[in-house]
């Protein structure tokens, strides 16, 4: 059986995404394997990403010219999930979908793309197998990978590497030249006497490369004679070996990490560490200054621009934006939201789908809730909560306010323990206060009512009517002050005694 060689080849994927997920109990979770979050991205997005970037590069002779995902257990939210990730290379990919129905192992899951291939003997093309549950594995990997498998001309490649504990990995059995004669896998190694294989230390990853053509004749060939009566897909070496086929690894000298399958929740731990520092060395690179390393999250989504200070302890997640030179201190949570130029969160604030613009402040314990605009230059202090509000330029609300539904002009001076009543019990109202106005301490603004520019209402008041421009609203009780008071009730509670 001879495959004419090409030396630019088109490579299917073929992404393994139909199993149980055991260990991980994603038979009785909401998410099947594939998508177990890796910094609020599944690991199935990682795999496709890294197989992407190989399309992408113009430079690369080796072309993906097509992905197919096999999908198995809660395979519909897997096949959901990746038609619906809002990621332009996705959407503007051609990536199929097979279905395993029996959990029969890896081979079997791999043989359900033969309907999608066509006939044997018309393809001089590759496939790339890999599994779903490989999320740090790097484009650049791939990219070494297919050029080693088209430059050696080999049959089948194997992705390898070297560890010192080869517990639970297949190791690779190799004839006097270097070639891969069979792979056996951990729980077979009882078949086989002394301890020689057991200590081989070039291990197999489950990534490999074969000749397309080989592929459809051959894998029909794997049987379920082992241990666990499965199809596996390493008896694809040593079939290919017995066939005079040529197969050789690569091995992968930097190291086994991103080669690591996530097999069990420590593992996903694990993985999710290396990615968020993956992510927190790229950003550095890009002139973001993390203070440490240490104890930050930033989810996949995350954006942070050059300059922006990020100390330890912060919570970044969703779609949030940190803008140039801003200053993210310790323990703030942020979701969704944007954070613009020059700002400053300051400790143990929580923002959540909210707008902060250029040079805003916010904290420390400030909270600003969803639909709430921060405006240029404007001050939430400590212990107040912005929900669905507009605060205008260079308007401050400093200490323990309450800001719902509003719309604040600029120049605004919020004062402390100021409460906008918005909820009557059955509806929300709003509360408009106009630019340059002064909100005394302890007031109370009862919505719906509009406090029109350049007005102040005195500490103290509870605003129930609208307040005209340049007006004083006051509310209060006459105060009286009684004379000799405190000395006559310490008589009377002597003479009780």
């Amino acid at each position: 059986m001879k495959v004419k060689q090409s030396k630019q080849s088109k490579i299917t994927a073929v992404i393994l995404a139909g199993g149980l997920g055991t260990r991980m109990l994603s038979d009785i979770s909401d998410n099947p394997k594939a998508l177990m979050p890796i910094l609020e991205k599944p690991m199935i997005y990682y795999v496709i990403s890294a197989v992407l970037k190989i399309k992408e590069d113009k430079r690369n002779k080796n072309k993906i010219d097509r992905i197919i995902v096999v999908i198995g257990h809660k395979g519909e939210r897997v096949k959901d999930y990746i038609l619906n990730e809002n990621d332009k290379a996705f959407s503007e990919s051609r990536i199929d979908f097979v279905v395993q129905k029996e959990y029969a192992g890896t081979a079997d899951a791999a043989r359900q793309v033969l309907p999608l291939l066509g006939p044997a003997g018309k393809d001089d093309g590759d496939i790339l197998i890999l599994p779903c549950d490989t999320p740090l594995i790097t484009y650049q990997t791939l990219k070494g990978f297919a050029e080693f498998h088209s430059a050696t001309f080999n049959d089948l490649s194997i992705l390898s590497f070297k560890t010192k504990d080869p517990f639970s990995y297949g190791r690779l059995l190799k004839d006097d030249n270097g070639f891969v004669k069979a792979i056996v896998e951990e729980k077979e190694l009882v078949n086989y006497s002394g301890t020689s294989i057991r200590s081989i230390k070039d291990v197999n990853a489950g990534i490999y490369l074969v000749k397309k053509d080989h592929f459809k004749e051959l894998v029909g060939l794997i049987q379920p004679d082992n241990l666990k009566k499965e199809y596996y897909l390493t008896d694809l070496a040593g079939i290919f070996y017995q066939h005079g086929l040529k197969v050789k690894c690569y091995c992968f000298m930097e190291g086994q990490e991103e080669l690591m399958g996530v097999n069990s929740w420590i593992e996903l731990l694990t993985a999710r560490q290396i990615m968020q520092k993956r992510f927190i060395c790229k950003m550095a690179e890009n002139g973001v200054n993390f203070v440490t390393a240490d104890n930050i999250y930033i989810g996949a989504s995350v954006k942070v621009h050059e300059g922006a200070v990020i100390y330890p302890g912060c919570f970044i997640s969703g779609s949030s934006v940190i803008g140039k030179n801003a200053v993210i201190e310790s323990g703030s949570v942020i979701r969704n939201s944007i954070i613009g130029e020059d700002s400053i969160i300051k400790s143990y604030s929580v923002l959540e789908d909210v707008f902060v613009e250029n040079g805003a402040s916010v904290g420390p314990f400030g909270r600003l809730r969803q639909g709430t605009v921060i405006k240029s230059g404007a001050k939430i202090g400590n212990f107040v909560e912005v929900k669905n509000s507009v605060i205008g330029e260079n308007s401050k609300a400093q200490h323990l306010s309450y800001v719902g539904d509003s719309q604040v002009g600029k120049d605004v001076n919020i004062g402390a323990g100021v409460i906008t009543c918005n909820y009557d019990g059955i509806k929300k109202h709003r509360t408009v206060i106009g630019d340059g106005c002064f909100i005394g301490s302890d007031s109370q603004l009862v919505a719906p009512v509009v406090i029109e520019k350049n007005s102040y209402v005195a500490s103290g008041t509870t605003v129930t009517k609208n307040v005209p421009e340049g007006n004083l609203a006051i509310s209060r009780a006459p105060q009286e002050n009684k004379k000799g008071w405190v000395l006559k009730r310490l008589k009377k509670i002597k003479n009780k005694e």
